[in-house]
């Protein structure tokens, strides 16, 4: 499931109150939307969000091989809380981001030398 697709605007405010909607109290993946959409800005550019998930997808028909949106600097991370922007997104395979995991080292990011 692709970060784009969890832009919700109108649940923000409900989860900042402290009242997520019934479907996403159901959700298996409950905790990992609820940081996305608090970890996506308010003046965020859901156009500029919305063309890296068509990217991803030509990427996946192209190659054969499933591609995902992935955040650079995690949302979740003991040393550091990233965004859910598009400058803190990349498209890497599956098993690229599988692989990945969580895991974050600064020395790896060229705006972070």
């Amino acid at each position: 499931m692709s970060v784009a697709r969890f832009y919700q605007p109108r649940v923000r405010p409900k989860l900042l109150a402290g009242t997520p909607p019934d479907w996403l109290k159901r959700h298996p993946r409950r905790a990992y939307i609820e940081q996305v959409i608090l970890a996506t800005p308010p003046l965020v550019n859901h156009k500029e969000m919305l063309q890296l998930h068509k990217l991803k997808l030509q990427m996946t028909e192209l190659t054969g091989t499933e591609h995902v949106l992935d955040h650079i600097i995690p949302l979740k991370h003991p040393s550091v809380c990233g965004l859910n922007v598009p400058w803190n997104l990349q498209i890497l395979t599956r098993a690229q981001n599988a692989a990945k995991s969580n895991n974050w080292c600064p020395d790896q990011l060229e705006m972070f030398p």
